[in-house]
């Protein structure tokens, strides 16, 4: 059996180990929920659309910065014509935009 050369076998080790030292968002996702349930309040859509989904979306450099997706329980008629508002993207600093489709 050949062996492997010992960056291969240091790379494969780090792979494992990455996500054992990687951070805790530094927005949890219950301020995620309540930035979310806030928005909702302001526009009087409480009673209509809740959340259904909170997912953590780890930054690239495709991507961008890290961030939390709040996801309705039904898509409406967004501000951008043509567009459905699905739910938020939250920034870990709070800030926030429309996610459409």
């Amino acid at each position: 059996m050949k062996h492997l050369p010992l960056a291969l076998l240091l790379a494969a080790a780090f792979a494992f180990l990455t996500p054992a030292f990687a951070e805790a968002p530094a927005l949890k996702a219950a301020e995620a929920a309540a930035i979310a349930q806030a928005d909702l309040a302001s526009r009087g859509l409480e009673e209509t659309i809740h959340i259904v989904e909170v997912n953590y979306k780890k930054g690239t450099l495709l991507t961008g910065p890290e961030y939390w997706e709040v996801l309705w329980n039904k898509e409406f008629t967004a501000q951008t014509e043509g567009r459905n508002e699905i739910g938020l993207r939250i920034a870990m600093d709070g800030t926030y935009k429309r996610a459409v489709r």
